[in-house]
């Protein structure tokens, strides 16, 4: 037994070294797919605790040709977007009849642009086509504290305790245009003042920021409210318990920081799109795209409906275009330029996909948490332990009890996630029970015990 313990020790010293290094580091591809598939088993094993989010990207990326009429010319990798170029991604967002819009861009326009003329209003007939929407604004606590050049009439919460270590901010700095505006709700997506939201260990972003005595919700918190239902007045934030919470009506409850900020996971399982298979009313198997995404030029197929090419497209992509009358739908750069974001866990995402990362969260209760290190190094000396018992038995009796055990810890496991939705990723576990069977096949228990093991199946004489 000693020296099947002393090996098994060893070894696992190096598969805890090797599993520690990728938790931090997230440099071995196949233990992060393992992680991966381990946090979706728990969370399909979770009940009701988490359901699937409900988003769909219309992603402006490198593929997209800005219109141009004799005005601006490209400019290197980022050509500059005119009203009317929106204007027309709204108005094929609009013909899917959508249930709840969030546009994210804050563009700045050249007026000498023919297509850009003020008394030319293509984005605002085709922001009036939609159901009011929360467009983005940026502000910021930093710089000289004078009178904005144009007072933005943000939505205020209602507060309960103590909310002034939320993160301020004193006057917005990127306005939505004025004709977007018409029918947009403003609402901020980021606070420029805010420093260290991204770091090595995690990434935050916030749901809420504070100016002069009011709580302001941000365009992550607007936009999944509008889509839900719930009302402004529906929502309150809650400093008197022990953590921070919103409150968005009976329809969620989400833990914050104290500076207003939530923390996304490191790994969610939402960097990926998220499909089933349903059966519609006339019993027929349909694809449901419960996170999804399109580029402005897919979407612009379902305007060429007489096209061949647009006629196989559309078939092709009918699960995606139909989401988009059911989904959050959010309208977002997503160019190369744009994915600078580098998030724990060695993923590289634009604003677009940050800001959605966070919706989806909110959406499908994702608040997922690490086990603290004590946890981890608990769980390790129960396998330890485990170990130490069945090192003990014989072969006979040594694999079916391992089995055994190992199923046992990770139905714990399950059930701690389930409660809790902590968990830590499963690779030291599962390769320190992979090496206690290994162990235990190849080193035999000792001498004494295998003797009196085969006293004991020797039959007594009669």
């Amino acid at each position: 037994m000693r020296q099947r313990f002393l090996t098994f020790a060893v070894l696992g010293l190096i598969l805890i070294g090797i599993g520690e290094w990728n938790l931090r580091s997230s440099k071995i591809a196949p233990l992060n797919s393992l992680n991966d598939l381990w946090l979706e088993f728990c969370v399909g094993n979770s009940g009701d605790k988490i359901q699937k989010p409900s988003i769909s990207v219309v992603r402006i990326n490198d593929g997209y040709e800005p219109l141009n009429i004799g005005g601006d010319k490209s400019q290197g990798g980022n050509p500059r977007l005119s009203r009317l170029d929106f204007a027309t991604i709204l108005k094929f967002v609009a013909d899917m009849n959508p249930k709840a819009v969030s546009f994210l861009p804050t563009p700045t326009f050249n007026e000498e642009n023919v297509l850009n003329k003020t008394d030319i209003v293509p984005l605002k007939d085709a922001a009036m086509q939609l159901p009011r929407f929360p467009v983005a604004t940026a502000v910021s606590d930093d710089g000289e504290k004078a009178i904005e050049k144009q007072p933005v009439s943000y939505t205020s919460l209602k507060v309960e305790g103590d909310a002034s270590t939320v993160f301020p901010f004193s006057r917005t700095i990127r306005y939505p245009d004025a004709q977007i505006l018409s029918n947009g709700i403003p609402a901020f997506k980021a606070i420029e003042s805010a420093r260290g939201l991204i770091g090595d260990d995690e990434a935050k972003v916030p749901l809420i920021a504070r100016k002069g005595d009011q709580i302001i919700p941000s365009i992550i918190l607007t936009s999944v409210a509008s889509h839900a239902g719930v009302a402004a007045d529906q929502i309150s934030v809650n400093f008197t318990g022990k953590s921070p919470v919103i409150q968005l009506g009976e329809y969620r409850t989400i833990p914050i920081n104290a500076d207003g900020t939530m923390t996304l996971p490191n790994h969610s399982g939402l960097g990926h799109a998220i499909m089933t298979l349903q059966r519609n009313d006339e019993g027929e198997i349909v694809e449901k795209h419960h996170l999804t995404s399109l580029s402005v030029d897919e979407l612009a197929y379902t305007g060429e409906a007489n096209d061949e090419v647009a006629k196989r497209i559309l078939s092709d992509f009918q699960g995606k275009f139909q989401s988009l009358s059911e989904n959050l739908v959010v309208i977002g750069f997503d160019r190369t330029a744009d994915r600078h974001i580098n998030i724990p866990g060695g993923e590289i995402l634009s604003e677009t996909s940050l800001i959605t990362r966070a919706m989806a969260v909110i959406q499908s209760g994702r608040f997922l948490t690490w086990w603290p290190a004590w946890g981890r190094w608990l769980a390790v000396a129960a396998i330890a332990l485990i170990a130490l018992i069945l090192f003990k038995l014989p072969k006979g009796k040594f694999i079916p009890l391992t089995i055994a055990s190992c199923l046992i810890y990770f139905s714990v496991w399950i059930l701690i996630f389930k409660s809790t939705l902590s968990w830590t990723p499963p690779f030291v576990a599962l390769a320190l029970f992979g090496l206690m069977l290994i162990v235990g096949l190849l080193i035999p228990a000792g001498a004494k015990k295998e003797a009196a093991a085969a006293e004991e199946e020797v039959p007594a004489e009669a």
